[in-house]
């Protein structure tokens, strides 16, 4: 029931990404980031799934993940929250923490091949408290919806994989803590599950349609 729903995901994900493609000359480059990481997500998807499959460790493809998606939310909400200081903060933020990640990995290369907490705390905080600053600017302002459904189950579902991957260096081999470590991993599915969904519906919702288009639809509704 748990690898459906992920491979049910994993297709959404797919289709998420080539219907945010279609769509990515006519938008902003906020959206156009989005789509990149879309892809990269898709990417390591795939990589991880393949490896898996071939009984190859992979637990170093999510230092990949993780950086990756640092970087390419961290630009996007740098072209979508409002106010010059901290869209600044936001790039000191995202230049400090990727020479912090390639300063650990000097000192701890073993840390390469196992999940790393740090790396996880460092680079999810900061994106969990940008969708907090999304969400409040969007009730302050009171402007339109785009973006409201990826941010999210974005957020919902870094919360979860956070979490997750947070446990992965917890308990290794401990009997009590696998049952625990099990019930994350079903929830993470069905919370991804439902993050892919959200991101359909915020490109049909907002990002369907050509945006000459849908602004004649409001003015003539």
């Amino acid at each position: 029931m748990e690898k459906s729903i992920i491979y049910i995901g994993n297709f959404i994900l797919l289709v998420n990404t080539i219907l945010f493609f279609k769509s990515y000359r006519r938008n902003s480059i906020a959206f156009k980031i989005l789509n990149y990481y879309l892809f990269l997500s898709l990417s390591i998807q795939l990589i991880s799934s393949y490896l898996n499959h071939s009984k190859v460790n992979n637990l170093y493809i999510s230092h990949y993940y993780f950086v990756g998606q640092f970087i390419f939310m961290s630009l996007f909400y740098s072209k979508i929250l409002k106010g010059k200081r901290l869209v600044a903060v936001i790039q000191k933020i995202l230049i400090l923490i990727i020479i912090l990640v390639i300063g650990y990995y000097s000192l701890y290369p073993k840390d390469y091949y196992k999940w790393n907490v740090f790396e996880i705390a460092i680079t999810s905080v900061p994106l969990l408290v940008y969708s907090f600053l999304f969400f409040t600017q969007k009730i302050e302002t009171k402007t339109g919806n785009s973006y409201i459904y990826f941010i999210s189950g974005f957020f919902i579902y870094l919360l979860s994989s956070t979490l997750l991957f947070t446990l992965g260096n917890i308990g290794l081999g401990d009997s009590t803590v696998k049952p625990l470590k099990q019930l994350v991993w079903k929830i993470n599915s069905i919370l991804y599950l439902i993050y892919q969904i959200l991101v359909f519906i915020e490109w049909y919702k907002n990002f369907r349609k050509p945006q000459s288009i849908k602004n004649n639809i409001s003015i003539n509704t």
